[in-house]
């Protein structure tokens, strides 16, 4: 009679739960920042004072919140059994689409820096947008190397 044991398999990677808490925290607090702390009328929240007092450090909670997701995750992935294959299929799509998104995003800005073209948002950030745009190339590259 063969027994019946649920085995637990350990949770790593992204799908360990304290990768995604601070994942979602960081990307929370950085999109609660752009909208609820800025000016912008959100309608039924206003301005939160606490975090809008600590001003720019917001995006810097959120980066670092979100590169502590990422190291936990790393640090919990479980190893590939031998002979398995570590690639990620979607890399190779992700790469170029990131490539392009930030090539695209760059060139957007270089074409409408000296109009009177005013996208919302985008023509806030100003030389941002050329952040924004190398950090998607610098994505492509992290893609690049899950490639196989």
């Amino acid at each position: 009679m063969a027994q019946n044991k649920k085995t637990r398999t350990r949770r790593g990677g992204w799908f360990h739960p304290a990768a995604i808490v601070l994942l979602l925290v960081g990307v929370v607090w950085g999109v609660g920042y752009l909208f609820f702390v800025r000016a912008w009328d959100f309608p039924g929240i206003g301005r939160i004072d606490p975090i809008a007092d600590l001003g720019h450090w917001n995006w810097a909670i959120a980066a670092v919140l979100v590169v502590a997701a990422s190291l936990v995750a790393g640090s919990t992935a479980p190893e590939p059994e031998p002979g398995q294959s570590v690639g990620w299929r979607y890399a190779a799509p992700l790469m170029i689409g990131s490539a392009a998104i930030g090539l695209v995003w760059i060139v957007t800005f270089y074409t409408l820096a000296n109009t009177d073209i005013d996208i919302p948002l985008y023509s806030d950030l100003g030389n941002w947008n050329l952040v924004i745009g190398m950090g998607f190339i610098v994505g492509a590259f992290g893609f690049a190397m899950k490639w196989e």
